[in-house]
């Protein structure tokens, strides 16, 4: 009878070790936290100095509230909680147009992950804005920045800078000029980001 009892006693301590390995409850010494250990921000970092982004840290949100080329105005605070990818461009400059469609393929892949696809199209008349996004077959969300106030607040100095926002709006990355956004080094950084941070 003892021996059943300790055989069974035994049983169960093994099937809960094997459920907790099985679920991931074992290893972790504390909770997942919903920000990037040091660890884990230092990789990053160095992936995106090896994708050509330069990461900033210590920047904090730089709010904003513009019109978007469909209506209604957006805010930062519209985005919270998303990884925001806010790419300042102009029809006239060829750079930006060149990477677009690159930024639409990101689009489609990453958006339903949780990246916001974000073109804050600089002082150009929005009939004109809505015109080369049709005629480009893009469908990504543009903002408005009639005046450069926006640019002007994200330090943009030149045509196209991209910006990356983490999910609580601060910068996390910027790259000032053009850039292939659809290669497979682009979007496992990108998945990377969404899954770190």
């Amino acid at each position: 009878m003892k021996r059943t009892m300790i055989a069974v006693a035994v049983f169960a301590v093994i099937s809960t070790i094997t459920l907790l390995v099985a679920f991931g409850s074992i290893g972790r010494s504390s909770p997942i936290s919903p920000f990037p250990t040091e660890t884990e921000r230092s990789s990053l970092d160095a992936a995106l100095q090896s994708a050509g982004l330069h990461p900033v840290s210590g920047i904090a949100p730089v709010d904003f509230e513009i019109d978007s080329l469909e209506g209604p105005s957006r805010s930062l605070a519209d985005y919270r909680g998303r990884i925001v990818f806010l790419n300042f461009w102009a029809t006239w400059c060829p750079p930006c147009v060149e990477e677009m469609p690159s930024m639409q393929r990101l689009a489609d892949i990453l958006e339903p992950e949780g990246l916001a696809m974000v073109a804050v199209n600089v002082q150009e008349d929005p009939s004109l804005v809505k015109q080369f996004m049709n005629t480009h077959g893009l469908s990504f969300e543009v903002l408005l920045d009639r005046r450069g106030q926006v640019g002007q607040s994200y330090a943009v100095r030149g045509l196209p800078t991209t910006v990356i926002l983490d999910r609580t709006g601060a910068i996390m990355a910027r790259k000032v000029g053009f850039a292939y956004w659809d290669t497979d080094e682009m979007i496992d950084l990108f998945r990377a980001i969404l899954e770190q941070v």
